[in-house]
């Protein structure tokens, strides 16, 4: 027979037996299915965020040029440093900027129906040549362009069919940003997102407004002060990113000491493009893909175990083809072509599974992972769900052909199916394999444990602030609008949000959290004070307005707070958090000392006088500890305010009412996250919260997976031994002995896998200690935890088999053969 023939016969008769035996089949598809669908479904995501080359021409060239401030805050290099770098270097065949501050980034955008708030690009020009990207209609803006702030635009591919339809005779029309008129030039494609996936549009780096304030002066304290930009560079084909660092820092070096100023204190890095786009998220996506991998392992356990009984059960057939003339290997191919359709089969239907798994990735994964949008069932993804189909076969089922293989005819035949020759047994191999998956589970669960653990630490943080009750709203208005606008503004909307009914306390602030902010300021001089090296230490300046502290219930501790007293004449005061009290006042009263600083006007030079203090406030993320905090008073309005309502009610009722509030007073002011403060903060912990719930799911289906299968190996043994326990009944046995001796068996393999499973899951948790807040990685309640449910998995799956052998009635089993 040739051999595709007898290829064809296994499978033929290996459907019809799957077709015979429905009850193992629909186990073990359903088994595998999951093991194979879930990761499947990570590794898609897996391979977008981390493994997919970036859309970009040769991007394993491409790196980030990044600088880092003091305490490894990202922080960013002077313009002049930048044009120095790109005339000068001998690694780079392209470097181009780009100002990655999200804030100073966002512009309105008029011309539609609501104004919105959106994030622009403001990038050099050679940009779009260094990533070696097009447009997909139009062309990009040049250096001629860039230097004489000529204002013209480049849409994003979803910007461009929001506000136009798609219409490529939207070139040449304009479109109003910040109220100024821009001539649209090009449109990217949709798939193109540098540098953030929000970036609706890009726009010459001089027609940023703090750059366009000032466009005749050069002074290091203008662009080199207010714009420090982020870098992205093309390597020559001979340099690497170490000759790369080693180039821009004898650069650098030179440059500081023509003017120290430029770059003081950082420290540069250059990073792969796409390990810098990835790496926020690369140790929690490859914990997920380990934690579908060990699911997906303890699924092959399973059907191991299930085709070890099997086997047993089918040992007389299989003497029977052996008696007849079919030799060991030929045996063993049976054994494996059976496995091999099963594995293909649930692969068949884990693409499915995949696929729908990602609808839901799509629909509520994190929105700050990285190009998540790309993930998809392409060719490497099923390529990747055929190879794990191959290994789930060679997992699940070389046991059971060895052990098949093994068998003898004789004795097979004559005990009626059930003897096996030399070697392990199948109950004692099934065990072997249960022991594992205890273990494995034990790795998965812990991993889940401390996940939320972290994230109940998180949840319980001393905010420093009274989050319940509280509306928020971003408003944002033009860049064009006079300064002394404003101002007007500013006093309209706090005095008509303070007149709704309902309303108690109303606030502005210059940013309501700071999450991409690095805390870059200081204190440059404290009166009385000789030594400045606690004042060059990072702080967070912000200035507030209204009644900012009532409105956040953040508690003041000593002093007042801002009144209407506190006019544009009148001397420059401040309020600070206690963090910033004992920082720069250790064991004094900070009330009544004057320092000078940089505050929101630039006035470094004005005396400030300290009026008040207020308890600290986690404005940086609820996982950073408070910075310490400047508060200065708002004497003169920002073009962006977040405005902080606290109301008797829900303050989501309130929504309509405010924003016909800012409508009335500016209808060109853009209005975002209008949302209450208790959602704002569970948008900052939406992607913990969706890893630990992934993970806990992987867990969950581990401890269903071990369950079953410390159930069928007792089920398995059990009626293995329906003699013996007869016998050991006639004999006088009580069933509550016979009930232990059950219990005791799947409890020690429990032990034992609990025993192992926790000396590497210990190893195993510290990988992921990165993703830990306020718990150690051998936390041992945690570990007591996961062995208590464990053990309880264990007791409920081994109770069955174990009150079906008390059961057993003796006189029939010892007529059973």
């Amino acid at each position: 027979m040739l051999p595709l023939d007898g290829l064809k016969q296994d499978l033929t008769y290996s459907l019809r037996t799957m077709v015979k035996s429905p009850g193992f089949t629909v186990v073990a598809l359903f088994t595998l299915v999951l093991g194979i669908g879930a990761t499947t479904a990570i590794f898609s995501v897996v391979n977008a965020v981390l493994l997919r080359p970036l859309a970009y021409r040769d991007p394993e060239r491409l790196v980030h040029v990044l600088a880092n401030g003091p305490g490894d805050t990202r922080a960013g290099v002077s313009y002049e440093s930048f044009q120095t770098w790109r005339s000068q270097n001998r690694t780079f065949t392209g470097l181009a900027a780009y100002y990655r501050n999200s804030g100073w980034s966002r512009v309105t955008i008029g011309g539609s129906v609501e104004p919105q708030s959106g994030q622009a690009g403001f990038v050099s020009a050679d940009l779009f040549s260094v990533l070696g990207v097009v447009p997909l209609i139009g062309r990009v803006f040049d250096e001629a362009e860039e230097r004489h702030h000529v204002l013209v635009a480049i849409l994003s591919g979803k910007l461009w069919e929001q506000y136009f339809g798609g219409d490529p005779s939207a070139l040449g029309r304009t479109i109003e940003v910040d109220g100024r008129a821009l001539t649209i030039i090009g449109v990217m494609p949709r798939a193109f997102q540098f540098p953030a996936p929000e970036t609706l549009l890009w726009l010459p780096i001089t027609t940023n407004r703090y750059w366009s304030d000032r466009p005749q002066r050069d002074s290091v304290h203008t662009r080199g002060f207010y714009m420090r930009w982020s870098l992205v560079g093309r390597l020559r084909a001979d340099a690497t990113p170490d000759t790369a660092l080693a180039d821009i820092a004898t650069l650098g070096s030179q440059l500081s000491r023509e003017n120290p100023d430029w770059n003081m204190g950082l420290e540069m890095r250059v990073t792969a493009l796409e390990v810098e786009i990835g790496g926020n998220a690369r140790l929690a996506l490859l914990a997920l893909f380990g934690s579908a991998s060990l699911v997906l392992l303890i699924a092959c356990s399973n059907v191991a175990n299930l085709m070890l009984a099997r086997g047993a059960a089918r040992a007389r057939e299989l003497a029977i083809r052996s008696a007849l003339g079919a030799t060991q290997g030929r045996i063993i191919r049976q054994v494996l072509s059976e496995g091999l359709v099963l594995a293909v089969s649930s692969a068949s239907l884990a693409v499915l599974l995949a696929m729908a798994a990602l609808r839901l990735l799509l629909r509520f994964g994190p929105m700050d992972l990285p190009r998540l949008e790309e993930t998809r069932m392409d060719g490497p993804v099923l390529c990747f769900t055929l190879g794990l189909a191959v290994l789930a076969t060679l997992l699940f089922a070389i046991l059971p052909a060895l052990q098949a293989s093994r068998s003898n005819p004789v004795d097979a035949m004559g005990t009626g199916g059930r003897s096996f020759t030399a070697g392990p047994t199948p109950m004692q191999m099934g065990a072997l394999l249960v022991v594992v998956e205890f273990a494995l589970a034990v790795a998965l669960l812990a991993g889940a444990g401390l996940l939320l653990r972290s994230l109940q630490a998180i949840e319980r943080v001393d905010l420093g602030f009274s989050p319940d009750g509280v509306l928020t709203m971003r408003v944002r208005l033009p860049n064009g609008t006079p300064v002394n606008r404003h101002a007007a503004f500013q006093e309209i909307v706090q005095t008509r949000l303070a007149a709704l009914p309902g309303v108690r306390f109303v606030g502005g602030v210059s940013g309501l959290f700071e999450l991409d902010r690095a805390p870059l300021n200081s204190l440059r001089v404290i009166e009385g004070r000789v030594s400045e090296q606690d004042t060059s230490r990072p702080l967070t300046w912000t200035t507030v307005s209204g009644e900012y502290f009532r409105a956040m219930g953040i508690p003041l501790l000593a002093g007042r707070c801002f009144s209407s007293r506190d006019t544009a004449d009148a001397p420059l005061v401040a309020i600070i958090d206690e963090a910033a009290a004992q920082r720069f006042w250790p064991n004094e009263n900070p009330l009544g000392k004057r320092f000078k600083g940089q505050d929101a006007r630039g006035r470094n030079d004005d005396w400030l006088t300290v009026v008040g203090v207020v308890k600290g406030a986690r404005r940086q993320g609820l996982e950073q500890e408070p910075t310490p905090h400047v508060y200065e008073w708002s004497q003169q309005a920002n073009s962006t305010t977040d405005w902080v309502i606290r109301t008797t009610g829900n303050p989501t009722g309130y929504a309509s009412s405010v924003r016909a509030v800012v409508r009335e007073a500016e209808p060109r002011a853009a209005i975002s996250n209008l949302m209450d403060l208790r959602t704002q903060l569970d948008l900052q912990t939406a992607t913990r919260r969706f890893r630990t719930w992934l993970l806990g799911l992987f867990a969950a289906v581990a401890i269903v997976l071990a369950a079953v299968g410390i159930y069928g190996v007792l089920s398995y043994a059990t009626g293995r031994r329906t003699q013996e326990i007869g016998i050991r009944m006639a004999l006088g046995a009580q069933r509550s002995g016979i009930l232990w001796l059950i219990l005791r068996q799947g409890l020690v393999l429990a032990a034992v896998g609990l025993v192992a499973g926790t000396t590497a899951a210990i190893a195993l948790t510290r990988l992921i200690s990165g993703l830990l807040f306020g718990v150690t990685p051998a936390d041992p309640l945690t570990f007591a935890a996961v062995a208590a449910i464990l053990l309880a998995v264990a007791v409920a799956a081994t109770l069955l088999p174990a009150l079906r052998a008390t059961g057993i009635d003796p006189l029939s089993a010892l007529r059973a053969e």
